[in-house]
């Protein structure tokens, strides 16, 4: 699923941007507080949280995923690209098929 692959790689970059920033700054005269990193971390769990929950169809997964989808509108085609997946008839029945006990996850 492309949504979920979405939210995946984002919280992939944004573990990856904490861990750099420090690595990078570690024998820099630059310093990050410790919020950048709570924060970088945060969001990199919101983000591969959400595509989790959007892979197996959880119930909360379509609602977490339209909250991290705004930070596509940044990026209007990949956020029209998101949007209108997240609206078709197959988005929403993955879910749906979680809830009437059926198998979850992509092609199932």
């Amino acid at each position: 699923m492309l949504v979920a692959q979405a939210h995946g790689a984002v919280g992939v970059a944004a573990a990856a941007a904490g861990g750099l920033a420090h690595l990078f700054t570690l024998a820099a005269p630059i310093e990050f507080g410790s919020r950048a990193y709570v924060f970088a971390g945060a969001m990199a769990v919101l983000y591969l949280g959400t595509a989790a929950l959007v892979w197996f169809g959880v119930r909360g997964g379509a609602g977490l995923s339209r909250l991290c989808a705004l930070l596509y509108v940044l990026r209007p085609r990949f956020c029209g690209l998101v949007f209108d997946l997240m609206r078709t008839e197959e988005f929403r029945a993955h879910f749906a098929r979680r809830r009437d006990g059926g198998a979850a996850g992509p092609g199932r």
